[in-house]
C-alpha cells in the first residue's frame, strides 16, 4: 500500500535530479560568498533542457544560473549521500519552496523571477562586455530547429554551425588566456561550448593539427 507523503525525508531524491535554477531571492546568498560562482553553470536562453510544466525537452526562454552538477547523473554539487544537503541554511528558494507531495508552488517558478549572470556580476566587471560580444556571434537560439532537422540540414547551414562551434572554442580559450579563468568559472561566465549543447544530436568534434573538424 502506498504511503502518503505529506513532508520532507531528506530522501535525496530530488537533489539527485540535478541542481536547481537560481532566483531573485537567491541572489543575498551569492553575494555574500555561501553560493560562490564557481559552483553555478549558466543555462543560456535558447538552451534545450528538461522543461516540467510541459514534460518534455525544450529551449529555455530566459537565461538561467544553477548550482552545478556532479557524477554521471547530475547531482547537485552540494548533495552528500548520507548527510544530506552540506547548505541546507542556505539551500536555494527553489529548493525551500519544493515539496514532492505538492509540486504546485515550485512549477510556478519555473523561468520566473530568476538570475542571470548579468544579475550577479557586478556593473563593472570587465567580463560583461565579453560576455555580451559572445552572446552576439555564438548564439545558441536555433538548437530546437538543428534538433529537428538534424538529419535533413543542408551543407550550408552544417557550415554555418560548424563556424559557431570553431568561433566558440576559439572564443573561449583567448579569454580563459587572458584572464586566467579555471574550467567552474568558464561555465558560469559562457555556460556549455556550443559542441556540447550539439552532442545530443550526434554532432562531434575532432582535433587535427591547428583546425577543428565537426564530424555529423
Amino acid at each position: 500500500m502506498d504511503v502518503e507523503i505529506s513532508s520532507c525525508k531528506k530522501c535525496g531524491n530530488c537533489c539527485e535530479k540535478g541542481g536547481p535554477a537560481l532566483h531573485i531571492p537567491d541572489l543575498k546568498s551569492i553575494k555574500n560568498g555561501n553560493i560562490p560562482i564557481s559552483s553555478l553553470i549558466t543555462i543560456r536562453k535558447g538552451e534545450l533542457v528538461h522543461n516540467p510544466l510541459v514534460d518534455r525537452i525544450k529551449a529555455t526562454t530566459v537565461e538561467l544560473v544553477k548550482l552545478v552538477g556532479t557524477g554521471r547523473t547530475w547531482d547537485c554539487c552540494y548533495y552528500k549521500p548520507g548527510t544530506g544537503c552540506t547548505i541546507y541554511e542556505h539551500r536555494p528558494h527553489a529548493c525551500r519552496v519544493l515539496k514532492c507531495w505538492d509540486t504546485g508552488e515550485i512549477l510556478a517558478l519555473v523561468e520566473k523571477d530568476t538570475l542571470d549572470r548579468f544579475a550577479i556580476l557586478e556593473k563593472d566587471d570587465p567580463l560583461i562586455p565579453i560576455i555580451r560580444e559572445h552572446e552576439r556571434i555564438c548564439p545558441c537560439d536555433g538548437l530546437e530547429f538543428i534538433q529537428a532537422n538534424r538529419t535533413t540540414l543542408s551543407a550550408n547551414k552544417k557550415a554555418e554551425i560548424e563556424k559557431i562551434i570553431r568561433l566558440d572554442l576559439r572564443f573561449r580559450s583567448r579569454v580563459i588566456n587572458d584572464f586566467g579563468l579555471k574550467l567552474n568559472e568558464e561555465m558560469f561566465y559562457f555556460g556549455r561550448p556550443i559542441f556540447q549543447l550539439l552532442s545530443p544530436f550526434g554532432v562531434h568534434i575532432y582535433e587535427s593539427g591547428d583546425d577543428i573538424h565537426v564530424k555529423w
